[in-house]
């Protein structure tokens, strides 16, 4: 069997850089704050063990927290959620995650 030519490759990126990564089944979506969007074969929790400091807001979507533009999260009897990242990309937050993720971002807020 041949090789291809792109087999192999490796894309390194700065996770300074990053905005979000989005899951696809074993596939993720890289989005960058340049608007660049790399499709990966890899799992959000492959990133995340490399990557601790990004947050985990649904089962399909990672974040960091220094690239949020705007949030609403609604706890109580129905809970709703989501995310506004610098890019404009709208992730919703699962209703399990919204107390987790507004904790952290209450937190985040009286640290700064």
């Amino acid at each position: 069997m041949k090789a291809r030519p792109g087999a192999g490759v490796r894309h390194k990126f700065d996770i300074d850089q990053v905005v979000a990564i989005t899951a696809d089944v074993n596939y993720s979506y890289v989005y960058f704050l340049n608007g660049d969007c790399l499709h990966r074969s890899r799992t959000l929790k492959w990133y995340l063990e490399r990557w601790p400091d990004l947050l985990r807001i649904h089962k399909n979507a990672l974040i960091n927290v220094d690239k949020i533009s705007e949030y609403s999260l609604i706890s109580g009897r129905q809970p709703s959620g989501y995310v506004i990242m610098i890019n404009n990309l709208r992730l919703e937050v699962s209703r399990r995650n919204i107390k987790q993720v507004a904790d952290y971002l209450a937190q985040r807020k009286q640290v700064q």
